[in-house]
Order: structure tokens, then sequence, then C-alpha cells
């Protein structure tokens, strides 16, 4: 099993490396693409180099020191990113997240002065999701990084600005005060609140949750609710460099808090990572000889076939990941939303209040918004009335919303339960995709294999026969599909059946020609202006108008196409048109073609 992360493990290894390397000349940072690992050397005093490494394979997830491999030396199958004069002035992890921050800057003197850095080494350690990502201290723009990906509304490539990820929790900044605490957890009932806590209290995870809450998971004692208060103001107290292995039944798990149960100490986390990686047999097998063969015993398998089939495959893994992750999100959603409307109105208070208005009836004013009345122990109950009804619909309303909670507290549980069933499924899923690739049995967990699957979202096309398709496919510069229909009904069949609503469509304004799908999926960006006019070039060659020295090309989103009814092969209709002028490039189509 894989190393888990969450903010405080992140802030505590930041701490422990800053400790040891601020100050630090660097050599260099080696990014291994194909083993998910990177390197970053150190001079040593002695002229030597040690180096800390990110072996961030799905089936791994440590960070420790270690020596650097032959094979950074010699011909490495990565990129090796040599440095002059820089030195490692900050490490940092932001509030409540899974990342580690190394500022590279032009000398020591740089330490603690408000300067940006030369160069900044994001390290992100979401689950599953880990990368490492070398960036311009000054732009953001990324120059190199370990894995190419769009996920979760970023775009990690080469030459994009980057965007760490966002999204601190309630009580990211200051620890909430007793009373809060107790409010909030009082009015969640005991089973709810590990879930709760997870998903809206900063520094929380599932490794520590079942430690913060302890017997408060189970019983609303106010003595259990101030002690996991106190656990939870813990979580952000890691500056005595406590360093643990806890032991668990799936796999230990360095941490630098003791959370009960069987654990043993480490002189620091780092160290702990190191030993549990041996004791996995993990170790970069560099360190012992073999020239960096191999880092992940029996993980790293070579992808058979042609390069055009692993490419295929490659492809068609992303495209599992989107619905997978898109299907996750979906799930998570929903049942966040039946755990909020089983949280609702309590149906005994509805229809107490349904009882009262009929007590009282005499008291209730038609027209009225609200009124107060003498409760059945004398104590005053503000009521909310509907003005258009008497009291005594005003009452039948309150009953109808009781027998409403009552028959949600029958069926929400069981429902929420079959949605955490699936969650768990897609999760495990996609942890599987990551680590092995995309299998049948995970395209039926999200509803199977059809041919606008393998179409319109895998982008693979069956290599025997690429005829099959209704297009041509391209590869712009920077690393985006583009697809440029073959026919009149081809382009019907592209724009409608083999893209998706947030792509790129474009046509030769006022010209017979290719209907031309720029494969996009971000709803709040458009495409990068390079690779735009890289598939408006295509359209412009694919039309009548390839001849002339300048060709007007339309292009929109293609939710914003439509078909007349009855209209021939072709012909349609965009909206909310934008255009670019482009002269014609004959040479393109055959420089960026991926079909042989």
């Amino acid at each position: 099993m894989p190393i888990r992360y969450d903010p405080p493990l992140a802030t505590a290894l930041a701490i422990e490396a800053r400790q040891r390397w601020l100050g630090r000349r660097v050599e260099y940072v080696w990014l291994d693409h194909e083993r998910r690992s990177a390197w970053l050397g150190f001079a040593d005093l002695d002229g030597g180099t040690e180096s800390l490494a990110f072996l961030l394979h799905p089936s791994a997830g440590y960070i420790l020191t270690a020596s650097a491999p032959a094979a950074i030396s010699s011909s490495p199958e990565g990129t090796r990113i040599p440095f002059r004069r820089l030195y490692l002035t900050d490490v940092w992890a932001p509030v409540d997240e899974r990342l580690i921050v190394l500022d590279l800057a032009g000398g020591r003197r740089d330490i603690h002065r408000d300067r940006p850095p030369v160069f900044r080494l994001n390290v992100e350690l979401h689950t599953n999701q880990w990368n490492v990502v070398l960036t311009s201290g000054t732009t953001g723009r990324i120059e190199a990084l370990l894995w190419s990906r769009t996920a979760g509304g970023r775009t990690l490539r080469r030459g994009a600005v980057y965007r760490s990820p966002e999204g601190a929790r309630e009580w990211a900044e200051r620890i909430p005060k007793p009373a809060q605490w107790t409010a909030r957890m009082g009015a969640l009932a005991p089973g709810e609140r590990r879930a709760s806590l997870v998903r809206t209290a900063a520094w929380t995870s599932s490794i520590n949750v079942d430690w913060v809450l302890g017997p408060a998971a189970r019983t609303s004692s106010p003595t259990e609710l101030d002690a996991a208060l106190r656990r939870y103001a813990s979580l952000r107290e890691l500056t005595s460099g406590e360093a643990w292995i806890l032991e668990r039944d799936d796999a230990d798990q360095p941490y630098p808090l003791r959370l009960g149960g069987p654990a043993r100490p480490s002189s620091g986390l780092l160290v702990a990572m190191r030993r549990v990686a041996e004791e996995a047999g993990a170790l970069p097998s560099g360190e012992a000889g073999s020239g960096g063969a191999e880092y992940i015993e029996g993980t790293i398998v070579e992808a058979p076939g042609t390069e055009n089939e692993r490419v295929a495959a490659a492809e068609e893994a992303q495209a599992l990941e989107r619905e997978l992750v898109r299907r996750v999100s979906a799930v998570r959603r929903r049942r966040e939303a039946l755990e909020r409307q089983l949280r609702g109105e309590d149906a005994e208070r509805l229809r107490q209040l349904g009882h009262l208005l009929l007590a009282r009836r005499e008291q209730v004013k038609r027209g009225a918004e609200r009124v107060i009345l003498e409760g059945f122990e004398g104590e005053p109950v503000e009521v909310e009335l509907d003005p258009g009804l008497d009291a005594v619909r005003n009452a039948n309303s309150y009953y109808d919303r009781a027998r409403r909670r009552d028959r949600a507290a029958a069926i929400l549980p069981e429902r929420i339960r079959e949605a955490t069933r699936r969650l768990d499924a897609l999760e495990a899923g996609l942890r599987h995709l990551r680590a092995a690739g995309a299998t049948g049995e995970l395209w039926e967990l999200v509803g199977g294999r059809t041919r606008d699957t393998d179409a319109s979202r895998a982008g693979v096309e069956p290599l025997s026969d690429p005829q099959t398709f209704p297009y041509r496919r391209y590869r712009s510069s920077g690393g985006l599909e583009i697809r440029v229909g073959r026919s009149a009904r081809g382009n019907d069949e592209l724009t409608f059946r083999h893209s998706a609503p947030e792509d790129i469509w474009l046509h030769a304004r006022q010209a017979a020609g290719a209907h031309v799908i720029l494969r996009w999926d971000r709803r709040d960006q458009n495409p990068p202006r390079a690779d735009l006019s890289e598939a408006a070039v295509l359209a412009a060659v694919h039309s009548e108008a390839r001849h002339s020295g300048l060709v007007a090309v339309d292009w929109t989103r293609r939710k914003y196409v439509r078909k007349p009814r009855k209209a021939a092969p072709g012909t349609v209709i965009p909206d909310r048109v934008q255009t670019l002028f482009i002269e014609p490039d004959s040479t393109m189509p055959s420089r960026l073609s991926t079909e042989d």
C-alpha cells in the first residue's frame, strides 16, 4: 500500500526539509517520467552530491534522502535540469494543503528576503495524483514536470501557467473557540461527525480523524467533545520534530503525531519514510548498484506493443480517468446533498407546531406571516405561517412536512450508504487505473464501453482501420488533439457524436470545407492561442479557401453549434462566433498528423 499524505504530514515534512537543507546549493533536478520519480540534488561540503528523492509512483509515494542513481549521471531516460549557483532558500507548505514548495534562488543572501525565487519546485501530494512541477518563480510558467495532465480545472503541461490546488477548509487559520466547536459537533449525530470533519475542517484527514474524535464519534458528552477539540488543536503543533511509524493493518504510515495504537518512534520523518520503503522493498535500486534500472520492485513493467499502441493506451487511460473523476465528483455531491437532506427539519417538532396551531387557531389571523403562541409547557413559540392559508391549513402543511421528514428518515440512510458504496468503488477503480491502467472491468464501472465512449471520450482509434472513424487526427504542438472531418456526413458525425460540449469547433467562413474540433475540457478558459491557431490553419487547409492568401476561420464552443431540421449533411448554424484570420500552411497537416 502507498504512503498517504495529509496537511499535517506535508507541513511536518516541509519543516524537516527546511531545517536540513536551507541554504544548501542545488545541483540539479531530475525527472524520471516513466517511473514517476524526481530527484533534487544538493552539493555536499566534500564535493559529492546527496539527493532528496520523490518516489511518486502510485504504488509507493515515498519522500526520502537517497544517493543519486547512476542513471542520472550517465544517460537518463527522464529530464535532467542542471542549476548554476542556485540555493534552497525556503521550504514551506500552504495552509491545509497536501503540497510542499521548495524555493530556489540565486544565493544564500536571498534567504528570508521578500523577493521571488528563480525557480519553485511544487511537490503535489494529493491522493494518487502525485506530481512534481518546476515553475518559474516570477511568471509561474511550468518549465518541467513529472506528469502532464488536465484535471480538476487545472492544466499541468510545459508552458502553461501553474495554478496550485486550492480550497483550504474552515478553521484553516485559527482553532475554533470551544463554543463554536461544541455547536458544530453538537448539531451532528455522533455517526455523522467523522465524515463532516474530514469534509469541512482544516487539517483533518482519514488518517487522523478517528484519533481526533475518539469517544466523541460515539457520544455527545461535553467532556469528550472538549477532549476532541484539544486533539484537533494539536494537529497544527508540529514544530517539535516528532516522528512516528504508525503500524496499520494495510501498511505502515510515517506521521508527525502518535495517533494511538501500535507505533514506532523515529528520529525524523525522512528516516521513517526510508525505513518503511526498506521494509516494503521499494528503495531505488540504483543505491544497490543496478544503475537505476528499476525503482519500485515488481510494479514497473514496460508497456508492450508499438509506440502507437502505447500512446493509444495512455489516451484511453486518460479518458477513463476523466470519466471516473467526473463520476466520483458527482456521487460525492449527491451524497452530500442526501446528508444535508437527512439533517433537515425535525419531524416531531413540525408535528408539535401543527398541534399548536390547531389548539390556538382562534389566535391566528389569516394573512400573518408569523405568530407567537403559548406553547403546551407555557413557553412562547414563534410559528411561521403561509399568509394565504388559515390556521387549519397551515397546521396541515406542518403535518405534511412532518410526514415527508418521516419518509426521508426511513429511506435516506440506505441511499447514503448506497452512494458511499458507489463512491468507494469508483475511488478504488481510480486507484487501480493509476496503478495498472485501463481494463474492461473499470470501463464497466462507468457504464461500459460504447462506440461513443471510444470516440468522443477516449479519443482512441482502432489502429488496424483508422477509416472506421469519420475524422482525421492531429496533435497540436501544445499536445492537444485536433479532429478534422473527412466528408460532409463525417462533419456531422464529428460535430455531434465525436466531440464534447466544451470542445472548440472551427470552420472556414463562407467556404465549403471540413469541420474541425479542438479537444478542450475547460469551461472557464479558452485554449492556448498557439493551439487554437494551428487548429484554424487545419480548418483553412481542409477547405476550398486553401489557396487564398488569408482565410477567415470562425470558431466557437461546440455546444453553440446546432443543425437545422432536414438540413443537408454538414450544414450547421454556429452561435457566439469569433474569427481568426489565418494564412494557410499546406505543410501543417503532415507535421501534426498522428496517423501513419
